[in-house]
């Protein structure tokens, strides 16, 4: 009983930790686009997080793993869940702050459901409130120090541009709960990684992008450090065991971390103080992700228990 108790306590600490790393991530990337291009960091978060993940994620991979029928799919989970993504949020990143990123990735629940909803899955009243409430705290963040010229600002710009990649992550969460389904969670995550650098590397070096890390400060590496080391590939490594352990219903309830994590390195890495409407579009749209997570009820029939 009490083994069993210290490795649920031990899980719940990694996935804790994963939610907490990967909203500090944000102020970190708006340290480093100063320095180095996009492609540069998704460059060196895909080579840190593939050889990590392949050395400590248990992960065994044979030549038949990467037949054609595989290799598409990895493709297209690369560009949704790594390239495309983290292309687009870094170079958001250059025109926002890193706490209104905060609170527009916790959008990411709310578009699952949108586009569970789009296939066809019935759309019950918590999961349309919590619509209304993701779309009306996505609009207080979006245009929070916004004018008449709202549209015209570059940090608006940022925000919808960060939107976007929350609409890709989303569809990759489909995408990675239809394929592949025999594999382990980390297992897809690490061929993921090493497809995705396999994808960028060609694109990087055409750009020149080695002669980028010359010039890059003490500071720079330390948040080269974070987003390699802990943000892709430990963070990763902990999401997959807490998902596996807890749940994934029971980890998804960590995303609530993430923007008050990235709230709180802008302010003590960037002096970034979150304005008030902006704060209160946050709170909407956790609220509306506690909405989307909880089950609809049912009557259920006569002798049988409601669905909770």
């Amino acid at each position: 009983m009490h083994t069993t108790e210290k490795n649920t306590g031990w899980l719940y600490f990694q996935v804790a930790f994963a939610a907490a790393v990967w909203g500090g991530a944000y102020p970190f990337t708006k340290r480093l686009v100063a320095e180095i291009s996009p492609l540069s960091i998704i460059v060196f978060r895909a080579l840190t997080g593939s050889l990590l993940l392949l050395l400590f994620s248990g992960s065994r991979f044979a030549l038949k793993d990467f037949k054609p029928a595989h290799l598409w799919k990895l493709l297209v989970l690369s560009v949704l869940g790594v390239t495309s993504q983290q292309y687009l949020q870094a170079y958001a990143l250059k025109y926002t702050l890193a706490s209104h990123a905060g609170w527009l990735i916790a959008t990411t629940p709310i578009a699952v459901a949108g586009l569970m909803a789009a296939f066809g899955e019935r759309i019950g009243p918590l999961k349309l409130a919590a619509f209304v409430l993701g779309f009306a705290g996505s609009v207080l963040v979006v245009f929070s120090k916004a004018g008449a010229d709202a549209l015209s600002l570059p940090s608006t710009r940022g925000d919808l541009i960060f939107l976007t990649s929350c609409v890709g992550w989303a569809f990759y969460v489909l995408c990675a709960k239809k394929w592949l389904t025999s594999w382990p969670a980390a297992k897809v995550t690490t061929a993921t990684m090493v497809v995705a650098l396999a994808s960028a590397l060609p694109a990087w070096y055409a750009a020149g992008g080695p002669a980028e890390f010359s010039a890059v400060s003490a500071a720079g590496w330390t948040s080269l450090a974070y987003l390699g080391v802990l943000s892709s590939a430990l963070a990763y490594l902990f999401w997959n065991n807490a998902v596996e352990g807890l749940g994934a219903v029971k980890s998804s309830y960590f995303i609530y971390l993430e923007p008050f994590s990235a709230l709180l390195l802008a302010y003590l890495m960037l002096g970034e103080r979150a304005a008030a409407p902006a704060f209160a579009g946050g709170l909407l749209i956790m609220a509306g992700v506690y909405l989307v997570n909880r089950k609809e009820s049912r009557r259920a029939p006569k002798g049988a228990a409601a669905d909770a």
